[in-house]
């Protein structure tokens, strides 16, 4: 959404403007109003800033956000590994461990073993316990463990990913994915299991969205951090102050604004109302906002510019002539 040099109107001042247009009187509020139109123009106004949100299939530019993870150091400790059981104890401490986000590796675990949950089956001594999503395939007494945090949770607004955008800034090279379930088994069950690069995907609900990494980060020193972008699902500045960060995805005060345009968010309301209503030429409406969006789509963000004469290549330094990772030399920031 191409940014302005004037303050976006407040959320009542949207919705004033919207009734005045239409010949309706005016509100003195419309959050906490009881009135049943008040009530309606709310509703209706949050529909048109989700429609809005969604319009381009790319996304708006202002709906462009930045994800940043630090991947936590490994956890280098002892346990004691039983044949055919899941069962890891003799563990000096499991505190910072949690079910489902570390995996373990050592002697006779295999590939894709992961924390199942803390203590034993029965849930005895989670201190010093942990049980397995796999079995062991030997036995061994305080023998080399290594947990390795490679889930994480993704952020709560997270609408869509921009593409290309994954990278491990600490080693300077771009991650694989996200990748699909089947080659993710393939990984984690398969023969060949690791590669050159870092993998990852997204797994879990909308209620429950995790990012995991492939392979587990056990290798690493130092805490390495991981970036991408991404389109957020909160269209509201929650405070009426373009710097703050309290965002939404629906208007809850009179003095929130939209980060979305407030001119096209009026015309989508009228056509809206007037549908709703029954009110005739609703559609007219309808295609004022319309043609709205469509400049708005035409101008939003910056374009490239195109040449029509042969392409020469660069001669600046680019990732067209430049290796991706461990610039200038062999030997990357996490190896010793």
């Amino acid at each position: 959404m191409p940014v302005t040099a004037f303050a976006p109107k407040t959320c009542l001042q949207i919705a004033n403007t919207a009734l005045g247009e239409l010949g309706f009187p005016q509100l003195t509020t419309l959050i906490g109003n009881i009135d049943p139109t008040a009530i309606q123009i709310l509703a209706l106004l949050n529909a048109a800033g989700e429609a809005l949100r969604d319009q381009p299939e790319e996304g708006w530019t202002a709906m462009q956000t930045e994800f940043n993870l630090v991947v936590n150091a490994p956890v280098i400790t002892t346990g004691n590994v039983s044949l055919n059981s899941p069962v890891v104890s003799g563990i000096p401490t499991t505190a910072g461990l949690t079910a489902g986000n570390w995996a373990v590796v050592g002697n006779f675990l295999p590939t894709a073993a992961r924390i199942l949950n803390l203590g034993d089956q029965s849930g005895n001594n989670p201190s010093t316990t942990i049980t397995m999503t796999m079995e062991s395939t030997g036995a061994a007494t305080s023998t080399p463990i290594t947990f390795a945090q490679d889930t994480y949770a993704l952020p709560a607004d997270l609408k869509a990913y921009v593409d290309r955008t994954w990278w491990d800034r600490t080693n300077r090279w771009e991650l694989l994915g996200p990748d699909s379930p089947q080659l993710d088994q393939w990984h984690r069950s398969g023969i060949v299991v690791t590669g050159p690069r870092r993998h990852w995907r997204q797994l879990g609900n909308s209620l429950n969205n995790q990012y995991r990494l492939w392979p587990a980060p056990i290798e690493i020193i130092n805490p390495i951090q991981l970036v991408f972008e991404y389109l957020s699902t909160n269209w509201v500045n929650m405070t009426g102050s373009i710097a703050s960060t309290g965002t939404n995805s629906a208007f809850t005060a009179d003095t929130d604004t939209p980060f979305l345009d407030d001119r096209a968010l009026i015309e989508s309301l009228k056509w809206r109302f007037k549908k709703i209503k029954g009110y005739g030429g609703w559609e007219d409406d309808r295609n004022d906002y319309i043609d709205r969006v469509d400049l708005l789509i035409g101008r939003d963000g910056g374009s490239e510019t195109l040449s029509m004469v042969k392409r020469v290549h660069p001669i600046f330094i680019s990732p067209a002539n430049v290796q991706d990772g461990f610039f200038p030399g062999p030997v990357g920031p996490n190896m010793s």
